[in-house]
Formats: C-alpha cells, sequence, structure tokens
C-alpha cells in the first residue's frame, strides 16, 4: 500500500471554498481504481490548514489518481485557494 499525505494551507479565510471544492472531488476518488482512503482532515487551530489521508494500493493507482480529470479539475477550481501544498509518500508496512 502507498500512503500519500498532503498538508495543504489554504488562502486566509478560504478554507470553506477550498473545503467545498474538495467535497465535490473526493466521491469520484473514492471510486478510483486502487483508491483505498482517501479523507479531509482540518487543523484543531488552524482553520486554515488542512490535511489529506490517502491511500492506494499500488503506486501505479496513485499515478491513475494525479492523471483522472476531476482531480485535474479540482486543482484548477481550488488553486485560488491554495497558499501551498506539501505532499509526502509512504509504505505501510504494518
Amino acid at each position: 500500500m502507498i500512503v500519500c499525505v498532503a498538508v495543504t494551507k489554504t488562502v486566509e479565510g478560504k478554507g470553506k471554498e477550498f473545503e467545498r471544492e474538495f467535497n465535490k472531488l473526493a466521491p469520484k476518488v473514492r471510486k478510483d481504481p486502487g483508491a483505498v482512503t482517501y479523507v479531509l482532515h482540518r487543523h484543531f487551530k488552524n482553520p486554515n490548514q488542512f490535511l489529506v489521508y490517502e491511500k492506494y494500493e499500488s503506486d501505479k493507482a496513485l499515478e491513475h489518481h494525479v492523471s483522472t480529470s476531476h482531480f485535474e479539475e479540482f486543482m484548477k477550481n481550488a488553486a485560488p485557494f491554495i497558499a501551498n501544498t506539501t505532499v509526502d509518500l509512504y509504505q505501510e508496512i504494518a
């Protein structure tokens, strides 16, 4: 399993807009082949910081995810609300 952890900081006051766009995307991603988990979390103390926890059956499934039209549409629509994003990949071992 491949685990992807994406941390996004939104433009001040644009968290709700980012959340709205994510909620359009998530059900589509969860139907993608090889997608196991795709969940958005909001930071307790910083309402402009989000963590996306993603799990895929393989690196090919993750590659498919980032190439889909629904992910590309999300990135286009959410871009005005995003200040920055970091992405880390992990391999599940236990």
